[in-house]
């Protein structure tokens, strides 16, 4: 049997957390278990699988830790670091805009410096490991607050987030989206299936739409939320499917 063993801070247990189901499915691919212990002020990650599993293992492991960095850990810090005073929603959807925005660049960079290893120090590696990253964090952080008083104005908000997902590479390229009840549904080829997400309301659309990032997004029939159309307009450049108007409340 083969295994290792990964800490973290108990402050910091979140970072395990925000990546479990990733990391479940990962290692159920390469018939590999896990086991969590507190030890003092620590918490201990102990990994196994058989020897002949090692390999995907530990490619399943990386690729679950630069999940972790790239996105619950990077929106966190951008997080600590970015005050302004804007409504809570749009606060949000600009801190998932910005830790969409480079990711490919980013995770090409985790990729080189994550090296998993039994006793690795998760904290240990953002801390000491990571500041080239944390640089480029903090710089985000400060062209966003410069830019700030551009933040309460829709046109320039917009255009600010249709700029920063520009930059992001796509996952799809195109999808279709349709309102129900005050509901919403996506649709689309993804390079492994189809895609088809359903019933979820206009935040998580908005959610959705900045980690997917599609070339082409297309309105099916129309939004009955008029904000949330001048969103999809506005940031992802959304076409209707026919010719009649958007509905308005």
């Amino acid at each position: 049997m083969f295994q290792l063993t990964v800490s973290v801070d108990d402050a910091k247990a979140d970072w395990l957390y925000s990546v479990e189901d990733v990391m479940k499915n990962k290692l159920n691919s390469c018939s590999a278990v896990s086991a969590v212990s507190h030890v003092g002020r620590r918490i201990y990650c102990v990994f196994a699988c058989e020897p002949s599993e090692k390999t995907s293992m530990l490619s399943a492991l990386k690729e679950g830790l630069i999940e972790m960095y790239a996105v619950f850990i990077k929106f966190d810090y951008i997080k600590r670091n970015l005050f302004l005073e804007l409504p809570q929603l749009r606060y949000e959807i600009l801190l998932r805009t910005l830790v969409a925005f480079d990711r490919e660049n980013e995770r090409k960079m985790l990729n080189k410096i994550v090296r998993v290893e039994d006793g690795m120090s998760l904290d240990g590696y953002f801390n000491f490991r990571l500041g080239e990253l944390k640089e480029r964090w903090l710089e985000i952080c400060k062209l966003t607050k410069s830019n700030g008083m551009y933040l309460y104005d829709d046109e320039t908000y917009n255009e600010l987030l249709r700029f920063l997902i520009s930059a992001v590479n796509p996952k799809i390229n195109k999808l279709t989206v349709h309102e129900t009840d005050g509901k919403y549904s996506l649709t689309g080829a993804l390079k492994s299936g189809e895609l088809n997400l359903s019933a979820c309301d206009g935040v998580q659309l908005m959610y959705y739409l900045i980690d997917l990032a599609p070339l082409e997004l297309v309105i099916d029939g129309g939004i009955t939320n008029v904000e949330l159309f001048r969103r999809l307009v506005g940031i992802f450049d959304a076409k209707t499917s026919d010719a009649r108007k958007n509905k308005t409340k």
